[in-house]
């Protein structure tokens, strides 16, 4: 059996806050027939996911799975792919109404899909949800963190394509070239795992893949943000996360249902752990073994109690 190696760290998660909402800027309602000219974003360093996203895979794990997928390939830009990303984009930016979740859930920050109401990293999920539903992949929409031009923290959708990055966005009409948006790029998802983000330079890059690590982490966390700790001998099973009704979301038609989701996740050999504790509202606790784990399973939905 070897050695367990545990790293602590304590790191500062950001938070959208009350997340940017400007009026929509007054734009001419014509998009062109097929996409602009873009391309892709440069990405830096691995960064911390905000604290948001956290609390939504913990309560939603089959929405962020850990495998690694293929970053090689962007989706290919057709007009056929550009007029999807201009439909959804509008379909949800007019059948949404903007709310905070601190009015909603009385909480600074819940992500969740839309019911009627949201914010902006509720709009992403519900734009996500719908493209992936016309067979885009997985791979080529990645949620993105960036300052708009009032300075508030606000969450966009990024559609990685062949000919470029391109924005979905709730305070704007029309989907736009990322570098056409003004903010300040602060991170994003990687193509190759969801669950590992990357600083953005705010410079354009040759499209070229992020380099996804030869094996991939799994985030867990119980109900109570305990680590989920190996057990000697214990073989490598399939571990079962399920979420509990009592604490499932509600969500629309438009939507599949989370509700006594359960998901399976395959761990065919020894992997790095992962473990979110939170600390305190904005600060996390974050443990890292090289050992093969045995997952807590939260029979309270795997909520991280405290994150914002």
């Amino acid at each position: 059996m070897g050695k367990n190696t545990w790293i602590a760290l304590f790191a500062v998660v950001s938070t959208l806050g009350a997340c940017a909402q400007n009026d929509i800027r007054p734009t001419v309602r014509i998009s062109p027939p097929i996409a602009p000219e873009s391309t892709a974003m440069a990405e830096a360093t691995v960064t911390m996911p905000p604290s948001g996203y956290l609390d939504y895979c913990m309560r939603n794990p089959a929405e962020c799975p850990s495998s690694a997928r293929d970053a090689t390939h962007p989706e290919p830009m057709t007009p056929l792919r550009w007029a999807e990303l201009d439909r959804v984009n509008t379909m949800v930016n007019a059948s949404v109404r903007y709310v905070t979740d601190a009015s909603l859930y009385s909480r600074q920050e819940y992500w969740t899909y839309p019911n009627g109401r949201g914010d902006c990293e509720d709009y992403v999920l519900a734009k996500r949800k719908m493209l992936l539903d016309r067979g885009w992949r997985a791979e080529t929409l990645l949620i993105g963190v960036a300052l708009d031009l009032e300075g508030l923290r606000h969450a966009v959708l990024i559609a990685a394509t062949d000919k470029g990055d391109f924005v979905l966005d709730n305070q704007l009409e029309q989907v736009v070239a990322w570098q056409e948006t003004g903010y300040t790029w602060e991170k994003r998802q990687t193509a190759a795992n969801p669950n590992i983000w990357v600083a953005l330079t705010g410079d354009a890059a040759a499209p070229e893949p992020f380099e996804a690590p030869a094996t991939q982490p799994i985030l867990v966390a119980n109900a109570h943000g305990a680590e989920s700790k190996p057990e000697v001998g214990t073989a490598a099973p399939a571990h079962t996360i399920r979420q509990d009704a009592e604490h499932a979301e509600s969500t629309p038609a438009l939507f599949a249902s989370t509700t006594d989701a359960i998901l399976t996740i395959p761990t065919p050999k020894p992997r790095p752990l992962l473990t979110a504790r939170p600390v305190s509202a904005d600060t996390f606790s974050l443990s890292y073994t090289t050992e093969t784990p045995v997952i807590d399973t939260a029979e309270r939905g795997g909520a991280i109690n405290g994150a914002s």
